[in-house]
């Protein structure tokens, strides 16, 4: 098959090629067949040929791809068929549709027989968008009418109708625009009579028995889908009619027909609920969802017995789907009713409510199901919520003991749903082992937070009773032989959520009960635990203990000898030879608590036996051998730890600058024997990798004013690293781990220096003008300018850190700095003439250079636009181009970058004092930022930072239609009329430049979105919505005079529109 030719296309061919396609052996024939079967699909024609192949292939996946061709020409070219062809290709599909279900209906059905219905479908509602209403209005009534004729046609009738009403409420906000949307919608909710008949007819009591399950289903889908979105009002009207017949199919023996039933009255009530606040409606519409609730409450205590609720509940697991989607479903209801209503069943059926919130809401929380507990929980967060505003108003309700109690049962339940909150460090895998967890769960971390913020409510209500649940919990633990180590897990998570609701003094003598009387005594014990060794049984307390205490640094504030205890566990977990995760647990516990209790930790402790010397200065003292099992990160863990204690210390900055330099001598004297005994070793470049690591885990805590000393101690060893490293990267060969190795020592030194000039902040100016510290900096900027330059010529060996380091000094330091002034050649030399090549070829080598660089763009034009602006023509060129470059990135943070710099620059020209300056800028760039911000917002490929480029089309052309622009921003030698006015020289022009990019759009189309744009230029809203409607216009070819007529429509509704301004 060489040709798409319609008249030659040959179907047997066609066939041969998609089953080679999809079932040859041969790779090459293969491809083949893949790249000729994607001319097939690219082609112009090819949708010419799927009546012929709907009518002779005898392949089902050759149907398919015919069917996709067809389907996207509809969307993209329907418009350009004549109505007469239009005409003929709606009703063969609709014929075929109809012939393929009623003729083969008596076949059994297969999933690829279903599949390609459903595609019909879809083509068959592609078309109903394009000419309904207005050239097929009586779609919805054919579709209606036709569902007598045959159950299988009815059955695909509900179908269609449930596809149509997901294209035009669900999916259509990028795919229509808001006037189609709106005319769209308002035809669904003119014709939602006729379509909610046939579904109340198909589920009507007369005609259940003679009605294949199957059309039931389908038409429960279709009516749950209608809904959402039918008028209230019309619900409110239906009223009984509408609740019996669900009842009527909630009696029912089918299950699945049953949980739809239930599912269209969540639906009903969520209608109803979200109607606009007017008394008397609401009051009907109360009426109405109070009837659903007694009629639900009397069906479901036939459906599911309070006898039997206990025994579903333990066996839930066990149970058949339809079964627990009951139980789901009907908690989902229950609660939706009552998280709105509950006051007014008050009124009515109090005793109801303690029936479903004893018998069916509590029972069901403890179901071990995510979906259903999470349903439960918001509810009782909501319910603990209401209960606790009534307490604080001293207002009671003959409701309020019962929900008193209903809360209080429901903290057990709660304790044993506990999860893993993120601040965890061990919990217990699904084998009963002990693990650390390293990664946050994200799917629990939501989950997590609202258990805390539940259980915190219920506290609050009445902490006596959570206090007094926890206690007993844990002391039933310590006293049982048979022990759960996720039971004290969840204990002590459930202590942590309790946290904060109370005050101080109660919760210390809770927590003294837990920790002091509870863990600690468990902590001591050395044997009693089964499966686990004592280092096992010290590593998982320990662990429950630190999280705990990790809540509340309060509480180690008044118990110095507990905390005196714990720290002496964690320096002995430090030195921990065989259990890396022990150790890494002590290191993260030590700086959790150096960062909630520094001050105490900082200073002698008086215990009651003896004055004890501080935790810092005990980690000080006995650094090595608390250090000296630990691995790079926990070794840079604890030194933040340290760093944490020495700047909240009390002591004079000269005594913190000892404790630093105490804490840094080894360190440093590592650092200086390599420098002087330097070997290329793999060994020994990895310690100089964790001592720069070490630096830069300690400046981060230390802050600028210590650290100032210490990066004077350790620069030229630091500088000779950075010279060494650069001249082995350019002789080794690439990506050898030797090479690695000194990249990430150049990496980490970079980095280093950024943290420093980071923490300076506002200090760095003061600190460069004193000559030592600015002589520091710039001799490594000039080493670091020195090796770029070198290895710009081969990129990959180029360190993108570089260009990061001068963005953080370019933000920081003022413009008129002298050292930052002093530099600006070679920041200028480095950006532009050293970087930007790298990233011209195209748009994905090099990446981290690639988003450094623009961050240093965004930077240089932020602090000195003026500079670049008065520099010479071709440096601002390539700024401009440089920038214009950035914004044709599909990566969306490049893009997103280089388009804020955009917006940046304009907002800093119109700005300016200076207007001639600001002059040059718009006569020289205005068109040209123009143009290119025009041709990405058309670009399909570019569409991914469409609210920053409408932001810059908005602002640019609002300072032209405002006046704000005072020279032309065209050359007047160029045009016909030199005199002619911005406004009126700019419209013409981008009329001219779209009606060149869409040369298959009518020109008064065009016409009125450009007037539309300059018209609402300062209407940011208004001006996207109308960009984003001609986006979704283009991607269709409208005939000639339906272009014009809309144009026509578009033109009036904008009169219409400045009339009533």
């Amino acid at each position: 098959m060489n040709s798409f030719d319609p008249a030659s296309f040959n179907v047997q061919q066609f066939d041969e090629l998609v089953k080679t396609f999809y079932e040859g052996s041969d790779n090459s024939m293969r491809q083949r067949a893949q790249v000729m079967l994607t001319d097939f699909q690219n082609s112009a024609d090819s949708w010419q040929t799927v009546d012929q192949i709907l009518e002779r292939s005898t392949n089902m996946q050759a149907k398919f791809i015919a069917l996709g061709v067809l389907e996207d020409f509809i969307k993209l070219k329907w418009n350009l068929l004549p109505m007469e062809q239009r005409l003929v290709i709606r009703n063969y599909i609709v014929r075929y549709l109809i012939d393929f279900i009623t003729l083969s209906s008596d076949e059994s059905t297969s999933t690829s027989r279903t599949a390609f219905i459903n595609k019909l479908d879809i083509v068959l509602v592609q078309i109903m968008k394009k000419d309904w209403p207005q050239y097929w209005p009586t779609c919805i009534q054919e579709i209606v009418n036709s569902s007598s004729i045959h159950t299988s046609l009815c059955e695909n009738n509900m179908k269609i109708l449930r596809f149509l009403s997901e294209e035009v409420f669900d999916y259509s906000i990028d795919f229509m625009t808001v006037a189609k949307k709106t005319k769209l919608k308002t035809q669904m909710l003119n014709e939602y009579g006729s379509v909610f008949d046939l579904c109340k007819y198909v589920l009507s009591p007369s005609n259940h028995n003679s009605t294949p399950i199957s059309l039931i289903q389908v038409t429960f889908e279709t009516l749950l889908k209608i809904l959402s979105w039918i008028p209230s009002q019309f619900l409110y009207q239906q009223g009984l009619d509408l609740i019996d017949l669900l009842n009527f199919n909630i009696k029912s023996n089918l299950p699945a027909q049953r949980n739809l039933s239930i599912q269209c009255l969540v639906e009903i009530i969520n209608n109803l609920d979200s109607m606009a606040n007017d008394d008397n409606s609401n009051s009907q519409y109360d009426e109405m969802i109070l009837s659903i609730y007694k009629m639900f409450y009397t069906e479901i205590t036939n459906i599911l017995p309070k006898e039997t609720i206990d025994d579903i509940i333990q066996t839930y697991e066990d149970l058949g789907q339809e079964t627990q989607e009951l139980i789901k479903i009907s908690v989902i209801l229950f609660t939706t009713i009552l998280s709105k209503h509950r006051k007014s069943i008050e009124n009515i059926n109090p005793s109801s409510i303690q029936d479903i919130l004893s018998n069916y809401l509590l029972k069901a929380s403890c179901i071990r199901d995510k979906e259903i507990w999470g349903v439960c929980l918001e509810y009782w967060g909501q319910l603990a919520n209401d209960v606790l505003q009534e307490h604080q108003i001293n207002k009671y309700t003959p409701s309020s003991i019962y929900y008193y109690k209903i809360l209080e049962q429901l903290g057990p339940i709660m304790i044993d749903n506990m999860v893993k909150p993120d601040e965890v460090l061990m919990i217990e895998d699904t084998d009963g082992e002990i693990t650390r967890e390293f990664i946050k769960q994200s799917d629990t971390t939501s989950l997590s937070k609202t258990m805390q913020h539940v259980f915190k409510l219920l506290t609050r209500i009445n902490p006596v009773s959570v206090h007094s649940l926890i206690n007993e919990q844990l002391s039933q633990l310590l006293k049982s032989s048979s022990w759960s180590w996720d039971l004290l897990f969840h204990i002590c998570w459930a202590v942590g959520a309790s946290l904060g609701a109370t005050d101080n003094y109660s919760e210390n003598q809770f927590l003294e009960t837990i920790l002091v009387n509870g863990l600690l005594p468990l902590l001591r014990q050395q044997e009693g635990m089964p499966n686990f060794n004592n280092q096992d049984q010290e590593w998982v307390i320990a662990s429950c203990i630190l999280y705990v205490t990790g809540q509340c640094p309060y509480f180690l504030t008044s118990h110095l000898e507990f905390t005196n205890l714990i720290m002496q566990k964690i320096f002995a977990y430090m030195q921990q030879q065989t259990q890396p995760g022990i150790r890494e647990m002590a290191c993260d516990a030590f700086l959790k608590i150096a960062e909630g209790f520094k001050e105490e930790l900082s200073k002698s402790q008086q215990l009651s036996t003896a004055t004890v010397s501080s935790i810092l200065e005990s980690a000080l003292s006995d650094l090595h051998n608390l250090t000296a099992s630990l691995d790079p990160q926990q070794l840079c863990t604890v030194y933040e730890a340290i760093c944490t204690l020495i700047t909240a210390s009390s002591h004079t900055v000269q005594m913190k600058q000892t404790y630093f330099e105490l804490l840094m001598k080894t360190p440093n004297e590592i650092l200086n024997d390599k420098s002087e005994g330097w070997t290329n070793s793999i060994l020994s470049m990895k310690v100089i990798i964790n001592m720069i690591r070490v630096n830069i885990a300690t400046c981060k805590r230390i802050g600028f004013s210590l650290f100032r000393n210490q990066i004077r101690s350790v620069a030229h060893m630091l500088f000779q690293y950075y010279k060494i490293s650069s001249q082995e990267i350019n002789s080794t060969s690439n990506n050898s781990h030797t090479q690695r190795l000194y990249i990430t020592i150049r990496k980490l030194i970079l980095h280093l220096f950024q943290i420093f000039v980071i923490s300076a902040d506002d200090k760095l100016q003061t600190l460069l003008q004193k000559e030592d510290d600015g002589i520091l900096i710039f001799e490594l900027l000039q080493i670091v300018f020195t090796d770029y330059r070198q290895t710009s010529v081969e990129p990959e060996k180029t360190e993108a850190d570089v260009l990061s380091l001068l963005t953080s000094l370019v933000e920081i330091l003022k413009e008129d700095s002298t050292f930052i002034l002093s530099l600006y050649k070679d920041i200028i030399d480095i950006e532009y003439s050293a970087t930007l090549p790298m990233i011209t070829s195209n748009f994905v080598d090099y990446p981290e250079i690639r988003h450094e660089f623009y961050k240093l763009l965004h930077a240089l034009n932020q602090r000195y636009f003026t500079e670049l602006l008065q520099s010479s023509p071709e440096l601002f060129q390539l700024n401009v181009d440089s920038i214009l470059w950035g914004t044709k990135h599909t990566t969306k943070d490049i893009s997103e970058m280089a388009l804020r710099t955009c917006l940046d620059i304009i907002n800093y020209a119109s700005q300016m004092d200076d207007e001639d300056l600001s002059s040059f800028f718009f006569e020289t760039y205005y068109v040209k930022i123009l143009t290119g911000i025009l041709e990405i917002l058309i670009d399909p490929d570019c569409r991914n930072a469409f609210d920053f480029q409408t932001q810059i089309l908005s602002r640019m052309l609002e300072l032209v239609q405002e006046g704000e622009i005072y020279a032309r921003v065209f050359d007047h030698n160029q045009v016909s009329d030199p005199l002619m006015s911005n406004v009126y020289f700019l419209q013409h022009y981008v009329l001219n430049l779209l009606c060149s990019a869409f040369p298959l759009l009518q020109k008064e189309q065009i016409d009125v979105l450009v007037r539309g744009m300059f018209e609402y230029s300062g209407d940011l809203q208004r001006f996207q919505d109308d960009i984003r409607d001609f986006l979704i216009d283009i991607k269709e070819v409208d005939e000639a005079h339906e272009g014009e007529k809309r144009a026509q429509e578009e033109l009036n509704a904008e009169l219409d529109l400045l009339r009533n301004l």
